[in-house]
């Protein structure tokens, strides 16, 4: 009677035992192994953008290493229907062999139980074939994304074996997929490469998921043909392995690549350019150890390179010329310098080089040898050019700086360019060494032009005469005039170092106006009083054709003073290249008509 109750409740407690779940965890509760299959593919789904980042299940059963852990409660929950069957059946055959009647009540609730079961039983087969043909259905949808994608699907177990490789390896990699699975992710991957990725892996696994789920990775990765690819990975964790989602990158490394090279080489003669260059300095001066630093800085030094009458090539045979011009210098720096240094194009027609020093002790000796080599350089630079059959020549102008402890990369440049102005203020064609002398010069230069602006106001400036004698009768032709300052300390500058400083700060033109009017003013005094000398002023071609002093300048400060024709002589004292020859033919046309007399020194 106890085993009868006992049925009856079980039977009753039957339909509420069973855990109620949602489809997706009922789909995992079958009986037929499947459950855990299915749990997998769920685990990858969720918040996956596209298939080709994770795999279909590999052959072999791979995934059934891996089952889904089930609730222990649930599982009883779902034993309970069999067991109250079971205790319904094993009642009645004891009743049957110990030969008792059995209740019809009793055989209706064990037939009900039964066929209640067998309905169960086909309910979850159908199930089970609308589960297993959907997991079909997916694991054949992530298979031809995975087959189809450009990319290349690795799994790596732990180990660093390759256990799947998806068909993409064979249009990317060059090798087929097969040969790729079993062999080690290490052996594939390049040697100065490989020190990285494992780093960046071992940081990668030790870092929460939740926080970092992927990671990306880029190296050099062997093709089939022997060579290399640059590769871009993203890793995702599987299973305590990895799965890489692998795509080539060469042409845009290569095309970065480029456009680095682009970006720091001039476009002409592809030399380092200025801002390389500079960093290049910059290494060589920072990069030494502290034993030897003093010692390899004073044996590293900078040459400045100017080529002096580039821009009269430009004017007369044409920029194309002038282009050609520099391909060959360049190509003769470079070949000068060794393999460890630089030979940098700055800009224009300037050029410079970095020497980099050795630990020689004897620095006089050092100093002497590039000094030496500046030279060198410069008789090269100095070789006639070949372009279109004909020879061109300029001269190489050369400043030389020697680094020193506590100089930055910006000051020893600076310091060759004013080598580099020395040399070509003294002649052209030179090599100067750098003095500290030189920047006091740069100093006191940007004094005077300062004072300079002040004392052409403050009437500092005086006009004095200098009279050109006939030598075959003694008379006097004519007075040149020439300006002298004398500063309010009583310092008398000579022309010589204010014409200078005028020209670099653009004061020339204001200077020579104020000549040319206290000239004319002065030679009209001396016209009244019955002494008609011409006088001469002295004035460059450029500053000629200068915006500041217009074209009837001149033309009225004659008919002011009313001096008669050929009073006035302008003596040109350069042939600028720079001035174009047309512009001051019709501005010298224009003072003939009035009177002036032209004179020419030095064209």
């Amino acid at each position: 009677d106890a085993g009868w109750f006992a049925g009856s409740l079980l039977l009753a407690y039957a339909p509420w035992a069973a855990p109620r779940t949602s489809e997706t965890d009922r789909q995992g509760l079958d009986r037929h192994g499947t459950a855990g299959h299915t749990r997998v593919v769920h685990e990858h789904v969720p918040g996956q953008r596209s298939g080709p980042h994770h795999p279909p299940p590999l052959p072999g059963g791979e995934h059934s290493r891996y089952p889904a852990a089930r609730p222990i409660a649930g599982s009883l929950a779902a034993l309970t229907p069999y067991l109250a069957a079971a205790v319904c059946t094993l009642g009645i055959l004891y009743n049957v062999l110990n030969g008792r009647s059995v209740d019809r009540v009793v055989l209706l609730t064990g037939g009900t139980v039964v066929l209640a079961l067998v309905v169960r039983q086909g309910i979850m087969l159908l199930d089970n074939i609308t589960l297993t043909q959907e997991l079909a259905q997916k694991e054949n949808h992530f298979r031809s994304l995975v087959q189809g994608s450009s990319d290349v699907i690795m799994i790596a177990a732990p180990s660093g074996i390759l256990r799947y490789v998806s068909p993409a390896a064979a249009g990317v990699y060059g090798r087929p997929a097969e040969d790729l699975v079993g062999t080690e992710l290490a052996g594939l991957i390049h040697p100065e490469d490989l020190g990285c990725v494992v780093h960046e892996v071992r940081r990668f696994l030790a870092a929460d998921p939740v926080e970092e789920p992927t990671t990306r990775i880029e190296c050099r990765f062997r093709s089939g043909d022997g060579g290399w690819l640059n590769v871009e990975s993203t890793v995702n964790r599987h299973h305590g392995g990895l799965i890489f989602n692998s795509r080539d990158v060469t042409e845009r490394v290569r095309l970065q690549a480029q456009l680095q090279h682009n970006a720091e080489h001039d476009p002409l003669t592809d030399l380092p350019n200025r801002a390389l260059f500079t960093k290049r300095v910059q290494h060589a001066l920072s990069g030494r150890r502290a034993s030897d630093r003093g010692v390899a800085l004073r044996n590293t030094a900078v040459l400045f390179i100017d080529l002096d009458g580039f821009k009269a090539v430009n004017d007369t045979i044409g920029h194309q010329a002038g282009d050609e011009l520099l391909v060959q210098a360049a190509r003769r720096l470079q070949d000068s310098v060794r393999q460890g240094d630089t030979a940098s194009r700055l800009g224009g027609d300037e050029f410079a080089a970095l020497i980099v020093g050795d630990n020689t002790r004897d620095r006089e000796a050092r100093q002497r040898h590039i000094l030496e080599l500046a030279d060198r350089l410069r008789t090269t630079l100095s070789q006639p050019y070949v372009i279109d059959g004909n020879d061109v020549r300029v001269n190489a102008s050369i400043g030389v700086a020697f680094a020193e402890p506590g100089l930055g990369a910006g000051e020893l440049l600076r310091n060759a360019d004013l080598a580099m102005y020395r040399a070509k203020g003294a002649g052209k064609g030179r090599v100067e060494l750098y003095k500290p002398q030189m920047q006091q010069d740069v100093v006191r230069k940007a004094e005077l032009a300062t004072r300079l602006r002040a004392a052409l106001h403050d009437g500092e400036f005086a006009l004095l005469h200098q009279p050109v004698v006939s030598l075959e009768d003694g008379r006097i032709a004519s007075v040149s005039a020439q300006a002298r300052w004398r500063s309010s300390q009583g310092v008398l500058f000579t022309p010589a170092e204010f014409l200078r400083v005028a020209e670099d700060s653009d004061k020339t033109a204001e200077l020579g106006r104020w000549m040319i009017e206290e000239a004319v003013e002065q030679a009209a005094e001396r016209h009244a009083t019955g002494l008609s000398v011409p006088v001469v002023v002295r004035m460059s071609a450029r500053r000629l054709l200068d915006k500041s002093m217009p074209l009837g300048t001149v033309e009225a400060l004659l008919t002011r003073h009313g001096l008669p024709s050929g009073s006035l002589v302008i003596e040109l004292s350069d042939a600028d290249p720079r001035v174009p020859l047309d512009e001051l033919e019709r501005r010298l046309g224009a003072l003939r008509r009035v009177g002036v007399r032209i004179a020419l020194d030095g064209f």
